[in-house]
């Protein structure tokens, strides 16, 4: 219910004068309760710091639309990724497919992101090669949040 843009930020990680950055906005028009889902995405990544999740470095409610900045994943969603590595895909870029090295790093990758939410106390609850993301140097993360929840929020 909304656009992703890639931009660059200023002063927005540690260490670093610019930073390549992945920007998620909510349409217009979208109601109520897709706005509310919007922002309960970037409340839940806030408390979130692993290096196999994606990462929230901010968000913007200051006038419309509302804004949530992350880290950039260069090559995006695994799914798509993986499918442009087919030798008879479109879009390949030229790589060969992953080996089996490869594929167990990333295996490896997306359970450490995981163990990381379980030992949170956090569900994904969505969990799929569309919603694991991949960065520039080719490290997988687990992203979209929006299924995610606390397992205590209903205890209270």
């Amino acid at each position: 219910f909304g656009m992703v843009y890639e931009g660059i930020a200023k002063d927005i990680v540690k260490g670093e004068l610019e930073t390549r950055v992945a920007v998620k906005t909510v349409n217009e028009s979208a109601s109520l309760r897709e706005r509310i889902e919007f922002l309960n995405e970037a409340s839940v990544m806030k408390g979130f710091s692993c290096h196999h999740v994606v990462r929230l470095l901010g968000v913007v409610s200051k006038g419309q639309p509302t804004l949530v900045v992350m880290e950039l994943m260069a090559h995006g969603d695994l799914k798509s990724y993986l499918r442009s590595l087919r030798p008879d895909a479109e879009n390949n870029p030229g790589r060969p497919p992953p080996t089996l090295r490869e594929m167990i790093q990333m295996a490896a990758e997306i359970a450490d992101g995981m163990a990381y939410l379980n030992a949170k106390k956090f569900v994904h609850r969505d969990l799929a090669a569309r919603n694991c993301m991949v960065a520039e140097d080719f490290t997988v993360k687990i992203g979209d949040f929006g299924m995610t929840r606390d397992i205590y929020e209903t205890d209270y």
